[in-house]
């Protein structure tokens, strides 16, 4: 039997309401780990798993300490047991496909880690946190899911770190992959996924994480923005920032401004959009303004890439490298 790693953060699917009927006043984070397992009895016939509670909160609380802690004990744990199949992490909805992607950027490793989480309280009367645990288990476990890099498995379907992302505040069906699809779906016959098509690139594989994390706002586009939170930024000394542009990551008249009057080093910075799907291109402007297109990510993920950025040490041609060659 394979065995895993469980890591539990909290979330919706360690959340409790006061009845089985509330669906949206309720407190995330209250069970632990073990009671998630053990609410899933089937589990035991699919792997041995051993469970560590990383933290137990909403996920719109969640801390870059909490990332590095994730990061130190899955690397750790890998490194030190050559059979340990995978890793599986229960996490709330909210920010996970921030710290999926993150994993992504930093797991060099071709276990599987798997992120999985609820829509619905572990009280409610349709939870559905118990059959989308169950399948997350499947995924780890299964030799389909090897080289594939981090996943996320929610409501039967296998989503890839770089492309999931929640659209809905309600419903068990919150996640998607805009503009490509699952990579594949899981069900009671089996995982259902391509074999995975070769190595993958993990830009920060070697980085270490400190305990201090550098500072990288979102801007948010929008009619006749606001121009002081662009210079309050730049005042502030922001060592990345992330424009979240109308249309395809386009900047109005009066942020280009503001960029071309700043006399000041010029953070990091790229340009995604508010659309919820589709790329952003290079721009004619981009090397004039110091700005770098930030391809399919949304600016979510576009933040946790220039977090990583800095803490790197990375300049713009080594940022610029990275998005050009990125799908």
């Amino acid at each position: 039997m394979n065995r895993l790693l469980l890591l539990a953060t909290g979330g919706t699917i360690a959340g409790c309401a006061e009845n089985s009927a509330t669906l949206n006043n309720y407190t995330a984070g209250v069970l632990g780990g073990d009671a998630l397992l053990a609410a899933v009895p089937q589990l035991q016939g699919l792997a041995a798993i051993s469970v560590e509670q990383i933290a137990n909160v909403d996920s719109a609380d969640l801390l870059f300490a909490h990332w590095r802690a994730l990061v130190v004990r899955i690397r750790a744990a890998f490194a030190a047991d050559p059979e340990l199949a995978g890793v599986v992490i229960t996490h709330g909805t909210n920010t996970l496909e921030e710290t999926a992607w993150l994993l992504q950027l930093l797991i060099d490793d071709p276990r599987p880690v798997v992120l999985v989480g609820a829509m619905r309280p572990a009280t409610a009367l349709s939870a559905d946190g118990p059959l989308n645990l169950l399948q997350a288990v499947q995924v780890a476990s299964s030799p389909e899911a090897r080289g594939q890099g981090v996943l996320v498995v929610m409501d039967g379907q296998i989503h890839s770190a770089q492309s999931v992302t929640k659209l809905a505040t309600q419903g068990v069906g919150a996640f998607a992959s805009p503009g490509r699809g699952p990579l594949g779906w899981v069900d009671d016959v089996g995982v259902h996924l391509p074999m995975a098509s070769g190595s993958r690139q993990v830009p920060f594989a070697g980085l270490d994480l400190q305990e201090q994390w550098p500072q990288v706002p979102i801007v948010y586009g929008c009619v006749e923005p606001e121009p002081l939170l662009l210079n309050a930024c730049l005042n502030a000394g922001v060592e990345g920032l992330v424009f979240t542009g109308t249309g395809a990551g386009q900047l109005s008249a009066a942020e280009r401004s503001a960029l071309e009057a700043w006399p000041g080093k010029r953070p990091l910075m790229l340009r995604a959009n508010r659309c919820g799907s589709g790329p952003v291109h290079r721009d004619f402007e981009d090397e004039r303004l110091g700005l770098l297109p930030a391809g399919s990510l949304n600016p979510q993920k576009a933040r946790v890439l220039l977090l990583l950025a800095v803490l790197a040490g990375w300049d713009r041609d080594q940022l610029k490298a990275l998005v050009t060659a990125s799908p």
